[in-house]
């Protein structure tokens, strides 16, 4: 199984969570690349499963979306993208849309894990590729300030094979009109903690498994 393991926070450091969760997949003989935002520029990025999403020379638009995309964390980045006009989220959208296409192009993914329900979910369902969502409380919230972010993360919910919430509270608001409750398939609820490779594949497994049918 390959997988695409793709973050809202910066991935330019072997530091960063989405890195750290890739080493934990390598352990377990598990092959996965990394999508995200980056500063580092394209042609200087190493051939090494790392594929970055450059937001920079569009978030210079916005004092405040600048500011998110160079603080670096994946809550900082879905916050203000709410409040983006909708001339500069749509080109955040086509920017993030192509990075996205040519890592699967590259990767041949059997399943995209993302890290957060926000705009780049959304873009992982276009893939056509199977999605596994992680959601925490926080992504929510965000997204409901905005009717089209609200829509966009909805459809992105609705279009995954397996979502998960980060913990109860993150439960209890998808269950409360994000998703539709399946009495059959209870909702998953873990963290993205630094023990969570072996349930990030099954959960991917198990998105594989939907899609086949």
């Amino acid at each position: 199984m390959r997988l695409l393991l793709l973050d809202h926070g910066s991935c330019d450091h072997d530091h960063t969570r989405v890195h750290h969760r890739r080493a934990d997949l390598g352990r377990l003989g598990i092959a996965a690349a990394v999508c995200g935002p980056s500063s580092i520029p394209q042609l200087e990025q190493p051939n090494d499963g790392m594929y970055g999403i450059h937001l920079h020379a569009i978030a210079a638009a916005s004092h405040r979306f600048l500011a998110a995309v160079r603080e670096g964390s994946a809550e900082s980045l879905l916050s203000v993208v709410p409040s983006l006009s909708p001339r500069l989220l749509g080109l955040v959208r086509e920017t993030a849309r192509q990075l996205i296409a040519e890592a699967v192009d590259a990767t041949d993914p059997d399943v995209i894990f993302v890290m957060h329900a926000g705009l780049l979910a959304d873009l992982a369902a276009e893939t056509g590729v199977p999605v596994v969502v992680h959601v925490a409380q926080t992504d929510l919230t965000a997204a409901a300030a905005k009717p089209l972010m609200r829509t966009l993360v909805g459809r992105a919910l609705g279009s995954c094979e397996t979502v998960i919430a980060a913990d109860t509270a993150a439960a209890d608001m998808l269950r409360a009109g994000w998703i539709e409750p399946d009495d059959t398939e209870p909702l998953d609820v873990w963290p993205l903690g630094p023990t969570c490779a072996e349930q990030i594949a099954s959960a991917c497994r198990t998105a594989l498994t939907r899609r086949r049918g």
